[in-house]
């Protein structure tokens, strides 16, 4: 089932991640923040004081209908759903009941999902929450007017692919609602990660009354979080107050220590990044969603004042080149096993700035943190690569001279261009010349998602939109996603992998899923249409007077909403 609102990104999901270059701390290994991390738990997080962010967004919104954004975002100060993800700092997220009593009921098998909302929930105007606002915010994203978010719902809900949202008078019949509290989704087809689905942007309750101005219904929307929109400036300020009405204990997931966030949008990154690093008044109490600069890094890591305040991810996003398989040059699985040798992983990694800032060298799809992740190599050539067995399984498949062109995207960051020229040096050393051609980022992308397009070789890179090994295997493996906008980027296609790609989706006992995407992952690699090479990690900065601030395995972003202010 393929999410036909995101793309495949050069560096995963819609935000990009902080790019390091060569040489920064190669030899470092990954450790956590200096500073004591306090308990992820309610109690330990001070109540209290004023919360900065700065975001380097020409503007925020906390609008649901076209957000990507994952639950441990901001969005979520404002918005709950129907489940959410709690993450802490050694342990894998799980998902639990928000606005539900659980996680879903299903009794068909994984097409027919059944949620209970909590008794007594209210909005921040102190009008009930029900199943109908729940179903109505749904609803509106999928009106015309709203664009660029996360989509699953929209093809897995029967009828989904032409409704065009609640703005004439039409509702989608899948979404049905018996009385307040009880909400049911009828799938086109059995669907076990529909859990993982409702803890999605559009799956926040939208009251129909409240949604007069759709068009900026995001700059005053009615909460149901535990803060509320008192003032927005848009591009300029949002500020927001406790909710009245959020009820802590009906709340797993958000610890709403500070009494006040006020918000920055549209700062320079690397000057949000260096208010942080000077840690002055208010930059004392603030998270931001800047890049790091390979400069600013420097300065961090010579001070253990400020390096005690970074927080790193153990785990991130899936870096891998991909090969067409459907070029007669790489048409051969022993060729694609000769390159999963030859590449020099390790020199790859230092272009990304070492292990401890660039990620961790992989040999899987999966990466650390998604449940199933089994960590295996059926090419191992070490971190260097090996040359020699690169060499003998070209010879073996009667190939000499082989020449392949290698596109990248030139518009992200110089680091693409390094990251292709150490790939190029890697294949030369095994006899394989590479052509590299550069392009835009809309013509690059155009070019690896089209059935016919004219390359061999592109490096890319993935973020799982939820914790599943589907939201990797499927969109960049299965055979419907090739051409039309799709992410298969290598072009592979296998009957037996699409079918065992099927039953996985349709598994509707997410442990038994687990394992079944695990095996998965080897039976693609057992083809090898991509050279996994890194996990690739991000950083964030914080105050000093910032507490529980941590990146967990999954996703690799703070969880914005246990954060706490001391003061």
């Amino acid at each position: 089932m393929a999410n036909r609102s995101r793309r495949v990104l050069p560096t995963g999901l819609a935000l990009v991640l902080a790019l390091v270059t060569a040489g920064c701390n190669a030899n470092s290994q990954p450790t956590e923040p200096a500073r004591e991390r306090k308990a992820a738990a309610l109690d330990s997080v001070p109540q209290g004081g004023t919360l900065h962010y700065l975001s380097r967004r020409a503007t925020e919104s906390f609008e649901t209908a076209s957000a990507q954004m994952v639950p441990t975002s901001r969005l979520r100060w404002v918005h709950r759903g129907l489940t959410s993800w709690r993450t802490l700092p050694d342990k894998d997220t799980v998902l639990v009941p928000d606005l539900a009593t659980d996680t879903g009921k299903t009794d068909d098998g994984g097409k027919t999902w059944t949620f209970i909302l909590k008794e007594g929930l209210k909005f921040s105007d102190g009008t009930p929450i029900t199943a109908q606002d729940v179903k109505y915010g749904i609803e509106r994203s999928f009106a015309p007017m709203f664009q660029g978010g996360l989509g699953y719902h929209k093809t897995l809900l029967v009828g989904g692919t032409d409704y065009e949202g609640p703005y004439d008078g039409k509702e989608l019949d899948s979404i049905e609602v018996a009385g307040d509290h009880k909400i049911v989704f009828h799938l086109r087809r059995p669907f076990g990660n529909w859990p993982w689905i409702v803890s999605m942007p559009a799956f926040a309750p939208v009251p129909a009354a409240a949604d007069t101005k759709p068009e900026t219904y995001g700059e005053h929307p009615v909460a149901s979080g535990p803060y509320r929109v008192t003032s927005f400036r848009k591009g300029s300020q949002a500020v927001l107050e406790r909710n009245p009405n959020w009820k802590a204990d009906t709340d797993q997931v958000r610890f709403a220590g500070p009494d006040k966030i006020i918000l920055d949008m549209g700062l320079n990154n690397d000057t949000i990044v260096q208010r942080l690093i000077d840690d002055k008044g208010e930059d004392q109490n603030a998270i931001s969603n800047a890049l790091i600069s390979p400069s600013q890094f420097q300065r961090i890591e010579s001070d253990p004042a400020i390096s005690g305040r970074m927080a790193n991810s153990p785990s991130g996003y899936f870096r891998y080149l991909a090969m067409n398989v459907k070029r007669p040059g790489l048409s051969d699985v022993r060729v694609r096993r000769a390159i999963n040798y030859a590449i020099n992983k390790a020199e790859v990694q230092s272009v990304y700035g070492g292990p401890k800032f660039g990620g961790q060298i992989t040999s899987t799809i999966m990466t650390p943190g998604i449940p199933g992740y089994t960590e295996y190599n059926l090419y191992d050539g070490g971190e260097t690569g090996d040359v020699d067995k690169a060499k003998q399984l070209l010879a073996e498949a009667g190939v000499s001279d082989l020449k392949l062109t290698l596109t990248y995207p030139t518009d992200v960051s110089a680091i693409e261009e390094k990251e292709a020229q150490s790939i190029k040096n890697s294949l030369a050393r095994a006899g394989v010349k590479v052509e590299l051609k550069g392009l835009d980022g809309n013509a690059w992308y155009e070019l690896i998602s089209a059935a016919d397009g004219d390359y061999d070789l592109t490096t890319n890179g993935w973020g799982a939109d939820f914790p599943s090994g589907m939201s990797t295997i499927q969109p960049l493996f299965a055979s419907s996603e090739i051409d039309n906008g799709g992410g298969n980027a290598s072009k592979f296609s296998s009957p037996k992998v699409d079918a065992a790609i099927e039953a996985a989706v349709a598994e509707p006992d997410l442990d038994k899923a687990a394992t079944m995407w695990a095996a998965i992952d080897k039976q693609i690699m057992q083809d090898a249409p991509v050279v996994p090479i890194l996990v690739q990690r991000t950083q964030a900065l914080a105050g000093s007077k910032i507490s529980n601030y941590f990146i967990p395995a999954y996703p690799p972003f703070a969880n914005e909403l246990v954060v706490g202010v001391d003061h």
